[in-house]
């Protein structure tokens, strides 16, 4: 029996896209390449809101340091 997932935690490729400030192109192919994990709910990539955040943070520019 496989554990249970909260979906309430993850989020369609789509809604990760708006939420990362990405194409939706490019989210899937993040998915494919394994730069973003994903688990699959009834044949549908879900992403984990906590991915979506980590790469949102990536993509924001870095503080300059004097």
């Amino acid at each position: 029996m496989s554990p249970r997932i909260n979906t309430a935690d993850y989020v369609r490729p789509i809604t990760a896209a708006r939420r990362i400030g990405i194409s939706v192109q490019r989210v899937k192919q993040l998915l494919d390449d394994g730069r973003l994990p994903h688990v699959e709910i009834d044949g549908v990539r879900h992403v984990h809101t906590r991915d979506v955040e980590r790469a949102r943070e990536e993509r924001r520019p870095k503080e300059r340091r004097p």
